[in-house]
């Protein structure tokens, strides 16, 4: 008998003795809390109720419900007062959010507290950089805060911690000034072929194009005493004609020259908190020391805004930069080293005062149970921590996640009940290292990994209102476009009405083809469905509405500085809030699609597309390289079709299901829930072990291909010595990935186990 169809076959058989489908009891232990599931199976002994399909109102009231109005008030309260982790600032609007939630209607609300390593700049002795002459008098001296600039509404700023680099050590060092671009791993190879080094000498950086922490280690690698970093006026307000005209704040969107960007240091590998690698950080946990961290860094660095920065570079000797490393600065962009003989300064002081230490952060979780399946989460997540007053990140998230939460307890209140259980999450100390999401999924692993269906992530809802990046796991992708057709575009537009019409116009997925999707991108890293996606698999999204094509800068121009206020949102990015309320509803439409539907909106044949790119990319960048080496990839293409094969099968199969035995259901369901984990390596990525998704990891280099092969591959190609060791390592991969993918496959695929 077909394995199916025993399946079946028992299943009536159950139903027979008396039917109870899945809601063992589903509860988060420990500290962390748990679902409550008290009375979830009182509606349980009628079929029809198993077996239906969400209540068809709750969609269309679901996003009549959110308002952008409360969207607003929520977000002037988040940016009353700063809330920096480990701070009473952090822990009050914790409580806050708690406690609203519970008068939402949540079922309950919690916190979960860890004890994690923090950083701050130390009160009583101030961080700088400074200019000296010949007799080590201070020429000149950067900025200790930015002042205000605001108009109206009024922000006071000056409680906002002043402009550090979380996690560099303090110390003090001296001596020439070597430009370095944007510290890249390029950057440094041009410096030496043109006979520069960063030896001994403090370097300057600009920000963008790599992480603050890539940039610190390439530094402190190659000798450097320290690093300054600066944002560059072509990276915050842009370059050509067109960038003299652009407002700067508080009458724009762009970086006046007083903005400096906060951020941390870690030499970050998926880790979480640096002294806790891979287990939460609870008190009773050993902890390694500071010294014994690889991610803490080992040499000071300071950030400074680009008027501080202009006194450091216009005073610069050497040759001058390479034309693409020249920023918007009026002066002439030099390497270094040294200062210029015109001139009285004859060295830099970079002093820092930043301390280490360990404090607790807290988590808020709050649910709303699920009515036939508890112990099945579709979580929705934001951090809520801040460097600044977070008009921006993470407080335009935080207000779209209070209001959606909002909208689904007034449906509770009316009598509907989600299928699954929602969980929602409002995360701390992300700027640090998304190290509250990171210790939760570390403390609470096992159990979602069994149970949770998605995580779905806004970190800054609104950063501007050209377009919508979403990034989703590949399956998950149909259900986020689904949802944005049913939500309005917030203005007028000439390209439609619809969300999906605009996104997939000003977005879209293949340029100048009429008939494209929207562009849905994977979700790598940046924010906290890290965790979820690579450690344990969890399929995930991640939303914000963005701008596109006018400069340089990876996120928008104010990012981590003091001008990210309410002002910002109210006055100059979305004033009426509208764009807010189209994140809400795209937000909460896609997870009560998830959370309600009898069969779980994901479709599989979604990552064979995804493989098949890859594969494509690999064969044509790296496959006449791998013929002379004899390396096939016949296998591999096998896997992929296989894995193509066996998901559109799957698919189709569910399509057609005429569903009459809610296990059949919980069976397809548990398949496609689990079908991510199956691409999750326990042992890791070669070289990170914390990256443990095969598909979605990063890549160290240049490649769309398979992470691990990919950067097997090219190391192999681009190797001088140890060539066939190299190789060896490509075979290596080649064949992890072949079974992972196969592997992948036989999930999909019902298989004979007994002989």
């Amino acid at each position: 008998m077909d394995p199916r169809t025993k399946v079946v076959f028992l299943s009536v058989a159950c139903v027979c003795v008396g039917l109870v489908v899945g809601v063992l009891i589903g509860y988060f232990s420990g500290s962390s809390g748990r679902v409550d599931t008290a009375g979830a199976g009182e509606s349980q002994g009628d079929l029809g109720t198993l077996l239906a399909e969400g209540d068809g109102w709750v969609s269309e009231a679901l996003m009549t419900e959110i308002d952008q109005a409360r969207i607003e008030e929520y977000l002037r309260k988040l940016t009353e007062k700063p809330h920096l982790a480990g701070t009473e600032g952090s822990y009050t609007l914790a409580e806050y959010v708690r406690r609203t939630w519970l008068e939402q209607g949540l079922d309950s609300a919690h916190i979960a507290p860890y004890r994690v390593l923090l950083s701050y700049p130390d009160p009583d002795k101030q961080s700088y950089v400074a200019l000296l002459d010949g007799n080590d008098n201070e020429l000149f001296r950067s900025a200790p805060h930015e002042p205000s600039l605001d108009l109206d509404p009024p922000a006071n700023i000056s409680s906002v911690v002043p402009p550090f680099a979380a996690y560099s050590p303090s110390g003090t060092v001296e001596g020439d000034l070597v430009y370095v671009n944007y510290g890249r791993t390029s950057d440094f190879t041009q410096l030496e072929s043109m006979g520069v080094t960063v030896a001994g000498k403090i370097a300057i950086a600009r920000y963008g194009k790599t992480s603050r922490g890539r940039k610190l280690r390439r530094c402190q690698l190659r000798g450097a005493l320290g690093l300054i970093v600066y944002s560059d006026p072509a990276d915050t307000v842009g370059t050509g004609p067109a960038a003299s005209g652009r407002p700067l704040y508080p009458r724009g969107w762009f970086g006046p020259g007083t903005a400096v960007q906060r951020g941390h240091y870690l030499y970050g590998q998926v880790e979480g908190e640096p002294l806790t690698p891979g287990y939460p950080a609870k008190d009773y946990m050993f902890r390694l020391n500071e010294s014994e961290s690889d991610p803490l860094p080992s040499i000071p660095a300071h950030p400074i805004g680009y008027n501080d920065a202009w006194h450091l570079l216009s005073a610069m000797e050497g040759p001058d930069a390479p034309s693409s490393w020249r920023g918007g600065l009026n002066i002439t962009y030099r390497l270094g080293p040294g200062l210029q003989a015109s001139g009285r300064a004859r060295k830099v002081r970079l002093q820092v005062n930043v301390n280490r230490e360990v404090r607790p952060i807290h988590n808020v979780i709050g649910v709303i149970r699920g009515r036939l399946e508890p112990d099945r989460y579709v979580l929705l997540g934001n951090h809520r921590d801040a460097w600044n007053l977070g008009g921006v990140d993470p407080s335009s998230g935080t207000s779209s996640l209070l209001e959606v939460s909002r909208a689904f307890g007034a449906m509770v209140k009316r009598g509907w009940r989600p299928r699954r259980s929602l969980v929602f999450c409002s995360w701390d100390a992300e700027e640090y290292g998304m190290h509250g999401s990171f210790e939760w999924v570390e403390d609470l692993g096992k159990i979602l990994t069994e149970r949770a269906v998605a995580y779905l992530n806004v970190d800054m809802a609104v950063r501007a209102t050209y377009s919508l990046r979403g990034r989703a796991s590949p399956q998950l992708a149909p259900a986020l476009l689904e949802a944005a057709k049913k939500v309005p575009w917030p203005v007028s537009a000439p390209e439609g009405k619809t969300m999906y019409d605009v996104w997939r116009k000003r977005t879209p997925e293949i340029d100048d083809d009429p008939d494209t999707k929207p562009r849905v991108d994977l979700p790598r890293s940046g924010s906290d469905f890290a965790p979820f996606v690579h450690r344990i698999g969890v399929p995930s999204i991640d939303l914000a509405f963005f701008h596109v094509g006018i400069w340089d800068y990876p996120l928008y121009p104010l990012y981590h500085t003091a001008y990210a206020t309410f002002h910002l949102q109210k006055k100059i990015i979305d004033p009426d809030f509208l764009f807010h309320r189209a994140m809400s509803q795209l937000w909460a439409e896609t997870a009560r699609s998830l959370a309600d539907a009898l069969l779980l909106p994901l479709r599989l044949s979604e990552y064979g597309t995804v493989l098949g790119g890859m594969l494509a990319d690999l064969e044509t960048r790296y496959g006449d390289q791998l013929a002379v080496r004899g390396i096939s990839l016949e296998t591999l293409t096998s896997a992929v079709n296989n894995f193509t094969t066996a998901a559109e099968a799957f698919d189709a199969e569910v399509t057609d299901a005429k569903i009459t035995n809610p296990f059949v259901a919980r069976m397809y369901n548990d398949q496609l829930m689990q079908l991510e984990r199956a691409f999750i390596d326990p042992q890791g990525l070669p070289g990170r072990k914390f990256y443990k998704h095969t598909i979605m990891a990063s890549r160290l280099y240049s490649s769309a291909t398979f992470p691990a092969l990919g950067d097997a591959t090219y190391l192999a190609v681009n190797s001088e010595e140890g060539t066939e060791g190299a190789w060896r390592n490509v075979q290596k991969e080649l064949s992890v990935i072949t079974f992972t993918i196969q592997s992948a496959a036989n999930t999909l695929t019902a298989l004979e186990l007994t002989s």
